[in-house]
């Protein structure tokens, strides 16, 4: 194929992906919206829109490693730039509804299961590891502790080095409380494991709406915008305290489904949280 064929491809895709966006919305929230439409040949597609500087196309890199390792995911099928300024992500359409819309519709039976699938799936991620925290090829990933800014953290080479950058954002206490940060420096070290930590697959936001089911059966899990690659520890302490929207009859599901941090590790997450620039 030559390049004005190719081109004339990438044209045609471009022009049907940028009719995708205007399907039927299946989410809309602070300038993140995914819609369900169906390509030309008749497939059933999800699409997520998103601006170019809070959408991150190493988000789809993510999903994908995920599906291809077999995770409960939706297979990427393209990221295109729609227009200036803005990028959709298509993947296919997970069936069924999310969790926070059926849960209380569900017998106990059907609750059970889905936790218990839930529980498998995040076990399953846990089987995944790089030797950075980041993302797929060592690149930098979403900042999840900077709620109210859209900018990113890391790569970082060791837990160590992810430690020591949490640190630097304990800055209220150099004014006010000194010995704050004198406490986190001392205590920091002795929460790290003796041995080498594990830097595993880790979802970023496991809430309800974002769990797929049909039929009392778990069919994805979706919206990786907070993924990588974390210590063991992460996928708790932001279920727990990073996240302020899970739902309360959620949230008890997840500590059940999910490796407590510790407490002073949960502290500590909460501590860089609310310390933010």
């Amino acid at each position: 194929m030559d390049s004005e064929e190719i081109k004339a491809r990438l044209a045609k895709e471009l022009k049907e992906y940028r009719s995708l966006i205007q399907g039927r919305d299946l989410y809309d929230y602070m300038g993140h919206r995914v819609v369900e439409s169906r390509t030309t040949s008749g497939n059933l597609v999800a699409v997520k829109k998103g601006e170019k500087g809070s959408f991150r196309q190493s988000e789809a890199e993510m999903m994908q490693y995920a599906h291809e390792k077999g995770i409960l995911t939706p297979r990427v099928l393209g990221v295109y730039y729609v227009k200036r300024g803005v990028i959709a992500m298509v993947t296919d359409r997970v069936p069924g509804d999310s969790l926070d819309k059926v849960w209380h519709t569900l017998t106990e039976a059907e609750k059970k299961n889905v936790e218990l699938q839930l529980k498998q799936q995040v076990q399953e991620m846990r089987k995944h590891t790089q030797p950075y925290i980041g993302r797929i090829g060592n690149i930098k990933t979403y900042n999840f502790f900077d709620r109210l800014h859209d900018n990113d953290m890391g790569p970082f080479s060791s837990e160590e080095e992810f430690d020591d950058w949490c640190l630097t954002r304990v800055k209220f206490a150099r004014v006010k409380f000194p010995y704050y940060q004198k406490f986190w420096k001392h205590y920091v070290p002795k929460m790290r494991n003796e041995k080498s930590s594990k830097f595993v697959l880790t979802h970023g936001d496991l809430a309800a709406r974002n769990i797929m089911v049909k039929d009392g059966q778990l069919t994805g899990i979706v919206d990786w915008e907070y993924s990588g690659f974390f210590p063991e520890y992460m996928e708790y302490a932001l279920a727990t305290v990073i996240h302020e929207s899970v739902e309360d009859w959620w949230l008890p599901v997840l500590k059940r489904v999910l490796e407590p941090s510790g407490f002073l590790r949960s502290r500590f997450i909460a501590t860089i949280k609310k310390r933010g620039l």
